[in-house]
């Protein structure tokens, strides 16, 4: 008999590496490796800038510590990247049909 074709199959195969760790698996701490070391340099970069400065956004100026203003920078930067990086609702419902079909 001869055997179909199941793109979900080689999917599956495709993603084992040596030692029967997932890719992704490995991809996904690989990123959380680069995340903890960005973010420790981000609190080192901003524990040594502790000095008060003028601070003008748009429609107020004001005085803030350095290591504040790029904390919320950090927090906004990851924010807009995160939402950039989200699907649409749409897309998570196609997502969610197309894994329903194939289980």
């Amino acid at each position: 008999m001869a055997k179909g074709f199941d793109p979900g199959a080689e999917l599956e195969a495709g993603t084992r590496a040596e030692g029967g760790r997932d890719r992704r698996s490995a991809a996904r701490g690989a990123k959380l490796v680069a995340a903890a070391l960005a973010a420790g340099v981000l609190v080192a970069f901003a524990a040594a800038n502790f000095r008060p400065v003028e601070v003008n956004f748009l429609l107020f100026t004001g005085r803030a510590r350095v290591v504040t203003v790029i904390a919320v920078s950090a927090l906004l930067g990851f924010l807009v990247g995160w939402l950039a990086g989200r699907p649409s609702r749409a897309e998570r419902r196609a997502l969610r049909r197309a894994l329903e079909e194939r289980d």
